[in-house]
């Protein structure tokens, strides 16, 4: 039997664009397929990345550019659950008692090339040295300037509206930028693409293309509501995407991306980690080719890592290092410990996660497995020299403090 909710009224928490707008009421609709008699208000919230639209986003730090003041809501309890362009939600870290609560089936994850209206050229390969560029990705621009070393990239920012009024004015100089295919299909926009980049070219983000939906992780009600938005291959795809980034400790800052393919039971996931102009990079990729079997094999050791605490353990003979079956620890599990055995029954445990995601009525060894791959493709490339270029990014990025 189909889960029902126990509230009759969710408000709906979302930042102000007419893209985060289209999202949500697009999340609405589908819900109301599921529970046409529950009610939704969307409630508006301007964030830190919206507020601040002059300083690039790698200078303006990692933790939660368009989520933060939306998290503090669903802390206060004013909104119950919140709608998210997933690769704007950290995966290094989210508040306490956050999760994304459901990960929706995934539109095009590509990145496009959107050429200026007053020029007549259809793509980049088309255009003239010099040409300026808008982007503030460090992700995309130190990928563009290993095949585009001929053009400058310029900071162009705000949302989609903002970004395509800059575009259209020839005096403020860009020839073209560089966006998400699925937001301006979204706004129905797709006729204003020029390009769509493959990821041979250009890598995309973590969980670009997918929208993620933050609850509080103790409220299992909203988690239950939410899973039948549940799109399995997206969040198996996304789960290793986030788990890769997290153990990286990537963000806005940090150019990193992926590519994911997920057919059947089997997994692969593509990684590259570059320093800010694109000239010195590591990538690599990880394959599973059954995400249904427990991995229990011995670790190859190129993937050892004295950090991976919940990843390794050692046999009798330390200097070995195995793999264990992995079993992610519930953020509550030492609050759990000292509660009388009276308030623990009370109390429902709450549901696991996997890098932050709740995959409700998924196959939990296939979200371990998955988790395991993004986390075993971040260790590679650390072994492959991914540290020294992430101290040279630190030493050159710096933050500006928000008001």
């Amino acid at each position: 039997m189909s889960y029902v909710p126990l509230r009759l009224k969710y408000k709906v928490g979302t930042r102000e664009s007419q893209l985060a707008l289209v999202q949500t009421e697009s999340v609405i609709s589908q819900l109301r397929t599921f529970f046409p008699k529950v009610e939704y208000e969307i409630i508006k919230i301007k964030t830190t990345g919206d507020k601040n639209l002059l300083t690039p986003l790698a200078n303006i730090g990692d933790k939660g550019l368009f989520t933060k003041e939306l998290e503090n809501e669903l802390d206060k309890q004013t909104i119950d659950f919140v709608v998210h362009s997933l690769k704007d939600v950290p995966s290094t870290s989210l508040p306490p008692n956050m999760v994304i609560g459901a990960i929706l089936e995934r539109a095009d994850p590509r990145d496009a090339v959107v050429i200026a209206p007053w020029r007549s050229e259809k793509s980049l390969s088309e255009l003239p040295a010099g040409s300026v560029i808008g982007t503030s990705s460090t992700r995309r621009i130190a990928q563009l300037k290993l095949n585009y070393p001929q053009f400058s990239y310029k900071n162009i920012r705000g949302n989609m509206n903002t970004r395509w009024e800059k575009l259209s004015n020839q005096e403020l100089g860009y020839d073209a930028m560089i966006v998400a295919v699925a937001g301006f299909q979204r706004l129905n926009w797709a006729d204003r693409i020029s390009e769509i980049i493959e990821p041979e070219r250009i890598l995309y983000a973590i969980g670009q293309g997918a929208l993620g939906i933050e609850c509080r992780h103790n409220d299992h009600d909203t988690i239950r509501m939410l899973s039948v938005l549940n799109h399995e291959p997206t969040v198996v795809r996304c789960v290793a995407e986030r788990a890769f980034l997290k153990r990286i400790e990537g963000g806005c800052s940090i150019p990193n991306a992926v590519r994911t393919e997920y057919h059947g039971k089997n997994l692969t996931i593509n990684g590259i980690l570059l320093n800010l102009d694109g000239s010195r990079s590591v990538k690599g990729h990880i394959e599973n080719l059954d995400l249904t079997i427990p991995v229990t094999t011995p670790i190859p050791s190129f993937l050892v890592s004295s950090t991976d605490e919940d990843v390794l353990s050692s046999t009798e003979d330390e200097t070995q290092p195995v793999r264990k079956t992995f079993k992610r620890k519930r953020v509550d599990s030492d609050a759990d410990s000292s509660l009388s055995p009276s308030i623990s029954m009370k109390t429902p445990p709450l549901l696991r996660h996997f890098a932050h995601v709740c995959g409700v009525n998924i196959n939990e060894t296939i979200l371990e497995n998955a988790e395991l791959c993004g986390t075993d493709l971040a260790v590679k490339l650390i072994q492959m020299g991914a540290d020294s270029i992430l101290e040279e990014i630190h030493r050159k990025v710096t933050i500006i403090p928000t008001q």
